[in-house]
């Protein structure tokens, strides 16, 4: 359904209709759940080597094995009777596994204007603290059904040349059994050729279109004025952002056409209706302090970290996220053993590398302990954090301790992507919206409380 029907109101009284999930709406649960047991479990299996030394065939998702037509009209149907979120994920979700590149962006870009629209009326509603709309939303970062198929997608018109080949090709991933012989500067010529241009700026488009989407979608989350919370994009960001970096190295006239991250004030043209989109004024109003600065060293990232700290032990002793955010400072600049005895302490002593046939070779949990600890000779002592403690962090709000959260997050993802500090941190965000008998049911599996 185009985002102009989408806002329209579909009544006085209720603008976005009922949730057709809480009424038990039949024609609602026969799609929907049938459409949630149709997605996919797995985007990309990488074949695994057999006891005769060969190895099972990868499985990749077929697009084609999506009808997409006929998806799109039982959900654009449904749509019509309630504007629902989480109608609106799983139509971005069959867009992404069809490889539907301009539709999912489109898809998402009326998410982000139902969310502008209709902040407290869109479905799921906030009755419950959010949670459901959360869990909704966050559907948007799932690795088999979002996340992978990008990867997958072609960047030159066809699937000649995509970041998971170029990833393959450069060594940052392992090649599948049909990407072993895939070199970098082919595949980058490809995007650089002059009888491709048109095809690579219409990617470069699109995929700028689903960045600056998702933008809008986190500040309306996070701006609020009932439940604020922050959504989970991650891994959909750090995809969609290495997209737009190969894209805009390949062809530099594309980087000045990135659009600015900050709120949008307008929208395309060519939509005429869409200016009465824009978010209502108290979407705003929240949290006039300048967010956190980026993180520069691992040294600052523990300094940030300790400000959240102080603000959730100060204004909310409860928070969840406090835990993990305190386990995440205290695991930067630990060794992997380590962080494997805190977060794996029933399985640390069984951890290995096994290097497999033919050596035999392996190091066990005791000698990777011994190795943590071997210094090269004259270290001396284990070498401190980088010192560059980066600007002072004050955190004065929820919404600035989120933020930087996320900063530090991203920080490690970039820089120490073996750290488990990003994992840590990933779920504290999704916990700080939740209230406590969500909490319970989550932290305490549902046989110890019957």
């Amino acid at each position: 359904m185009h985002s102009s029907a989408i806002a329209a109101p579909l009544s006085v009284s209720a603008p976005c209709g009922p949730d057709l999930n809480a009424s038990f709406d039949p024609e609602y649960e026969e799609y929907y759940f049938g459409a949630v047991g149709r997605l996919p479990g797995f985007y990309m299996q990488p074949g695994v080597e057999r006891p005769d030394g060969s190895r099972s065939p990868d499985r990749i998702f077929d697009p084609k094995d999506v009808d997409h037509r006929a998806e799109k009209q039982a959900l654009d149907a449904l749509l019509a009777r309630s504007r629902d979120l989480r109608l609106l994920v799983l139509q971005a979700q069959w867009d992404a596994l069809a490889g539907r590149r301009s539709d999912l962006a489109g898809t998402i870009e009326t998410i982000a204007d139902l969310l502008e629209q209709y902040p407290a009326e869109a479905h799921p509603a906030l009755d419950d603290g959010g949670s459901e709309r959360r869990d909704a939303i966050n559907d948007l970062n799932q690795p088999a059904t979002m996340v992978q198929p990008l990867m997958f997608m072609g960047l030159a018109g066809t699937t000649e040349v995509t970041l998971r080949k170029i990833r393959a090709a450069n060594g940052s991933a392992a090649p599948l059994q049909h990407e072993t012989d895939l070199e970098l500067k082919p595949l980058q010529d490809t995007l650089a050729a002059p009888a491709n241009a048109s095809k690579v700026s219409a990617c470069h488009q699109d995929f700028t279109r689903i960045s600056n989407a998702l933008n809008r979608i986190e500040i309306s989350c996070k701006n609020n004025a009932e439940r604020p919370f922050a959504p989970s994009f991650d891994q959909l960001r750090a995809v969609v952002s290495e997209i737009l970096q190969t894209l805009a190295e390949a062809r530099p006239e594309l980087k000045a056409a990135e659009a600015d991250p900050a709120p949008p004030t307008e929208t395309a043209a060519e939509e005429p209706a869409k200016p009465a989109l824009q978010p209502p004024p108290v979407l705003a109003a929240p949290e006039q302090a300048p967010p956190p600065s980026a993180i520069v060293s691992h040294l600052h990232a523990r300094r940030t970290l300790e400000a959240c700290e102080l603000y959730y032990r100060k204004a909310e002793p409860s928070s969840a996220a406090l835990l993990l955010v305190t386990q995440a400072r205290l695991l930067i600049g630990k060794p992997l053993v380590e962080a494997l005895r805190a977060l794996l302490p029933a399985q640390a002593d069984t951890a290995v590398v096994d290097f497999g046939a033919p050596t035999g070779f392996l190091l066990g949990a005791g000698r990777l302990e011994e190795l943590s600890n071997a210094l090269p000779e004259g270290a001396g002592t284990v070498p401190e954090l980088p010192q560059d403690p980066g600007p002072e962090t004050r955190i004065s709000t929820a919404a600035q301790a989120a933020q930087a959260i996320r900063s530090v997050e991203e920080f490690f993802r970039r820089k120490e992507r073996s750290s488990p500090v990003p994992v840590l941190l990933q779920r504290a965000q999704s916990y700080l919206d939740k209230d406590f008998q969500s909490l319970i049911e989550e932290l305490i599996p549902q046989e110890k409380t019957s």
